[in-house]
């Protein structure tokens, strides 16, 4: 008789490897299970990618041609160039989205070798009964019939990969051409920014020299009607025999000061002129 504690040890044993073997089997079917959820939303996503693409193709199109009517005005092509900006950016974003989940299905594609290289028995079996399946069930006629099914498969994938690959490469091309034409528009407007900042602080230049002119000249009347009359008084007191020889000297100075002055001033106001004039050139 089997004492208790060894049937005990031994069935522990047997569990264990029954276990081990349950664990990476529900593994795989987890991960094919994620693979196939995968795929279907991959494929989901291409159809509608490419239906997007093709009515891009559309859009820009009808823009091309309505840009050519003449009734076509600034503000309509300005919000039909939006809008087909606004679904490029929109398809580019799917492509984005779907080339994630390719990168997470290639994850997961490695995931499943690694597991079926360590626990190969399941994938066998299933291999060899579908094999034993054909070699039994097939003739030579089935078979090549099959064989041309197959190819005609492969070729038609190959087709649709192909068609999708130009799709996505025209989506990509003009995507880059879009934020080509973005980079330069946002130069434009920041040299027309800073001509427009150019412009402003030149007309606030012209204004201001405008301004000083104005000023200056009237300072420069005035000095000139001050100057006559102290001119005139000059001269009256020269004839005057009671003006001493200080008072008349002292006339003169401020006369002189005066006329020294208001050569300065025009001095001033010809090189603001021609400060004026260069501006406005």
């Amino acid at each position: 008789m089997i004492p208790l504690k060894l049937l005990t040890t031994a069935l522990f044993f047997v569990t264990f490897f029954n276990l081990q073997e349950v664990i990476p089997q529900n593994d795989v079917t987890v991960l094919k299970s994620q693979i196939s959820e995968l795929e279907d939303k991959i494929t989901a996503n291409e159809e509608i990618l490419l239906s997007g693409v093709a009515a891009l193709k559309r859009v820009k199109s009808n823009l091309a041609q309505f840009k050519k009517t003449i009734g076509a005005t600034k503000e309509e092509v300005n919000r039909k160039e939006k809008l087909a900006s606004d679904m490029q950016q929109r398809l580019a974003k799917l492509n984005t989205q779907i080339e994630h989940y390719k990168e997470e299905l290639a994850d997961l594609e490695k995931k499943l070798a690694k597991k079926l290289k360590k626990n190969p028995s399941e994938e066998q079996e299933i291999a060899e009964e579908t094999q034993n399946m054909y070699e039994l069930n097939l003739n030579g006629d089935e078979e090549k019939l099959l064989l041309q099914k197959q190819e005609l498969e492969a070729a038609r994938k190959k087709l649709d990969d192909d068609r999708k690959s130009r799709e996505i490469a025209y989506l990509k091309e003009q995507e880059t051409l879009r934020l080509e034409e973005e980079k330069l528009n946002l130069l434009d407007n920041k040299i027309k920014a800073k001509q427009q900042n150019i412009s402003k602080e030149k007309n606030t230049l012209i204004s201001d020299l405008e301004d000083d002119i104005s000023i200056n000249e009237e300072i420069l009347i005035s000095g000139q009607v001050g100057l006559v009359r102290l001119k005139t008084k000059l001269e009256e007191a020269k004839l005057d025999t009671k003006a001493s020889k200080e008072s008349i000297e002292r006339k003169e100075a401020i006369i002189l000061s005066i006329e020294q002055r208001l050569t300065k001033i025009q001095d001033e106001i010809d090189a603001k002129l021609q400060d004026l004039e260069n501006l406005k050139k």
